[in-house]
C-alpha cells in the first residue's frame, strides 16, 4: 500500500505523536497547546492551537493549517490525539478538511456518551463498575466523572459540591456517576482494524493525588504481564468491543484490575499515553501502521510487548506552584537524556500544570517505578533553583 509522506498530528501535547511520525518516516505537522522544544525539533513545522493553561482548541487554526495542507500530493492525513473529548463538532469539521486518521466523530461520540456506552457494555456482558447518569439516593462511594474530560483531573467525590449542584442537575455535558473500586488501574493499548484487533502491551497507570484532586493521571509503567485468568477476560471484552464500535487504528482501554478481575472503566478511541511504551514494536512504524489499517489495510503481524526483554515507564511531572520557564531550565531540561515535553523559555506555568515527562527503563516495574520518582524530583528541585 503507498501512502503519502506528510501527516499532521494534533492534541494537547503532540510531542509524542510527532516524534513517533518522525521516527516512522513521516514529514510531520504538529499542532498543540505547547509547542516544547522537542515537539519543534521533532516536526518540520509547529502551529499553536491555542492556550497551554485554557486547553481550548483555536478551531480557525486547526482548520486553517489542515486546508493548507489538503492541497499537498503528498498529505496523508491528520491523527488526533487527547483534546477532542469535547469537541466532537471540531473533530467532524477537520474530517471534512482533510482525510482522518482514526476513528470517526460518531465513534467516538458513542463511546464518549455514558448514557450509551456503559449500557452496551452491560448489553454485551461486558464488566465494569455500576454506573450511572442520574445522582444515586446515596452519594457515598460514588466518583463523579465527565466523560468529555481526560487526565483524571474531573474525577472527585460525588459528595462533592460540584457534584451536587452542576452535574447533579443534569447542567454539565457527559457527566456521569460510577460506583468507586479499589485495585491497580490498568490499560492495553490496541491496533484494530473494524473488527479483529492486536494488543501491543499492557500498562500500569500511575494515578496519585495532586491537592483536592484524587485521581490524577501521573504516567505508565509496562510492559506488564497480566495472569492468564485477566488477560483471557481483556481478550473478550476486546472481541466484542471492537466489532460493537467499529474501532480503527490505535485505541486504549482502561480498566481497574481488582484481584484477578478486570472492570472495565474507559475507552480511549485514539492513540493513548502508553504509545511511549510500545511506539517500536511494529515492523515499519507504529503510526504507519495506525495510518494505514484507518485506511483500510489488514492488521500487520506483530510480537506483543510481554515478548520483549526491558520495561519502560513514563511520568508527567506537574509543578508545586506558578511561575516561568527560565532559559537555564529549559536548557537543563534538553540536556537530559530522559526528560521530554521540554519548554520553551518564557513559558507561563500554574501549580499543577505540567513542567515536562521524564522516562525511564529497567528489567522490572518496581525498579522502573524507582527511576520516575528519581528524576521526578531531580525535575522538580532544578526547577526551584533556576525560577
Amino acid at each position: 500500500m503507498s501512502i503519502g509522506e506528510a501527516i499532521v498530528v494534533v492534541a494537547n501535547s503532540a510531542r509524542l505523536l510527532a516524534e513517533v511520525g518522525r521516527a516512522d518516516g513521516f514529514e510531520v505537522i504538529a499542532l498543540d497547546m505547547f509547542g516544547d522544544r522537542d515537539t519543534r525539533a521533532a516536526a518540520s513545522a509547529w502551529h499553536a492551537l491555542g492556550s497551554g493553561s485554557g486547553l481550548h482548541f483555536d478551531a480557525g487554526r486547526l482548520l486553517g493549517t489542515l486546508e493548507s495542507i489538503a492541497s499537498r500530493r503528498d498529505a496523508l492525513g491528520w491523527v488526533y490525539g487527547s483534546g477532542f473529548e469535547a469537541d466532537l463538532a471540531l473533530l467532524q469539521a477537520g474530517a471534512e478538511v482533510l482525510p482522518l486518521l482514526g476513528n470517526a466523530p460518531a465513534q467516538v461520540a458513542r463511546v464518549r456518551d455514558p448514557g450509551d456506552f456503559y449500557p452496551r457494555l452491560s448489553a454485551l456482558g461486558i464488566p465494569h463498575p455500576e454506573t450511572r447518569v442520574d445522582p444515586p439516593a446515596d452519594a457515598r462511594g460514588w466518583l463523579f466523572k465527565l466523560a468529555h474530560a481526560s487526565g483524571g483531573w474531573h474525577v472527585r467525590a460525588a459528595t462533592s459540591a460540584r457534584a451536587r449542584t452542576g452535574a447533579g442537575t443534569c447542567t454539565e455535558a457527559g457527566a456521569y456517576y460510577q460506583r468507586e473500586v479499589r485495585g491497580m488501574p490498568m490499560s492495553v493499548l490496541l491496533l484494530a482494524d473494524g473488527g479483529h484487533w492486536r494488543a501491543l502491551g499492557y500498562a500500569h497507570q500511575l494515578v496519585r493525588p495532586i491537592g483536592p484532586h484524587r485521581h490524577v493521571f501521573h504516567g505508565c509503567v509496562g510492559p506488564v504481564t497480566l495472569a492468564a485468568t485477566v488477560r483471557c477476560q481483556v481478550d473478550a471484552m476486546l472481541d466484542r468491543l471492537v466489532p460493537e464500535f467499529g474501532l480503527r487504528g490505535l485505541n486504549g482501554l482502561d480498566f481497574m484490575l481488582v484481584g484477578e478481575r478486570a472492570l472495565v472503566l474507559e475507552l480511549n478511541p485514539r492513540p493513548t499515553a502508553t504509545l511511549a511504551l510500545f511506539d517500536r514494536l511494529i515492523p515499519g512504524g507504529v503510526l504507519r501502521a495506525h495510518a494505514e489499517v484507518c485506511r483500510g489495510a489488514a492488521l500487520p503481524a506483530f510480537a506483543a510487548a510481554e515478548e520483549r526483554e526491558g520495561v519502560s515507564g513514563s511520568e508527567i511531572v506537574y509543578a508545586c506552584r506558578n511561575g516561568v520557564t527560565s532559559a537555564a531550565f529549559s536548557d537543563w531540561l534538553a540536556g537530559q537524556p530522559w526528560s521530554r515535553d521540554r519548554p520553551m523559555p518564557g513559558i507561563s506555568h500554574r501549580a499543577g500544570d505540567p513542567l515536562c515527562s521524564v522516562l525511564a527503563r529497567a528489567d522490572s516495574p518496581p525498579e522502573v517505578e524507582a527511576q520516575l520518582r528519581q528524576r521526578r524530583i531531580a525535575v522538580l528541585h532544578a526547577a526551584e533553583r533556576w525560577r
